[in-house]
């Protein structure tokens, strides 16, 4: 078997059990019964099983945070991956149970317009993340700051579209010219622009940038 890619159609909540997907392609065959134990799928670092489609592009998971991993919510225009034989997935291989190492990255995808919130920044302990953004246009990103209890925390944005994605974080991107902690970190419309940030201080350290200027 081999894995077959395609993308959430919209956003799946971390306890939701209906995925609707670009293309039902590599998934049980729509319309037929069931199957068990169901088809290996991963979304971000997440994985599940898939056990029917009932009608083409909408997918019945069975369960999720499959392996050791962590069910949580994926944005519209996450990639999808999934196969008939966990086999094809190296991480975490078949028939293992393996809670996500803290020096191993977490991932979430962006693929509208996010804000985030000061709850949601402290759930990420010091566990850096990952956060490919693949919305066709420009994105805007309101980023808040994270605590002091957070320092160490690396975050990193990578633009998968060539759109001018804004990050907003008021008075937070610290980097080390004249006027920081600025406001404002905007993508040149390029695949490949990225930022890579770090708490230190209740800020956001700005740590790397390939073309996206911070004002």
């Amino acid at each position: 078997m081999a894995i077959t890619a395609t993308a959430l159609s919209a956003d799946l909540s971390a306890t939701g059990l209906t995925m609707k997907v670009a293309s039902g392609s590599g998934f049980p065959t729509a319309g037929a019964s069931p199957v068990t134990p169901g088809y290996f799928v991963r979304v971000d670092r997440e994985y599940m099983l898939a056990v029917s489609q009932p009608v083409s592009g909408v997918i019945k998971v069975a369960q999720r945070g499959y392996n050791g991993t962590f069910a949580e919510s994926h944005d519209i225009l996450a990639k999808v991956e999934v196969s008939a034989l966990g086999s094809d997935f190296a991480d975490p291989f078949a028939g293992s149970t393996t809670s996500m190492p803290p020096y191993q990255p977490a991932m979430q995808t962006i693929g509208e317009d996010y804000t985030f919130t000061l709850a949601e920044v402290a759930s990420w302990g010091n566990q850096s993340r990952l956060f490919p953004i693949t919305k066709a246009t420009a994105a805007a990103i309101t980023l808040v700051a994270p605590s002091k209890a957070q320092d160490g925390l690396e975050i990193t944005f990578t633009s998968l579209t060539a759109a001018a994605h804004v990050i907003t974080a008021t008075t937070l991107l610290a980097d080390a010219v004249t006027g920081s902690p600025h406001t404002t970190a905007t993508f040149a419309a390029f695949i490949g622009a990225s930022i890579r940030l770090q708490a230190q201080n209740g800020l956001w350290n700005v740590i790397s940038a390939v073309v996206v200027p911070i004002t």
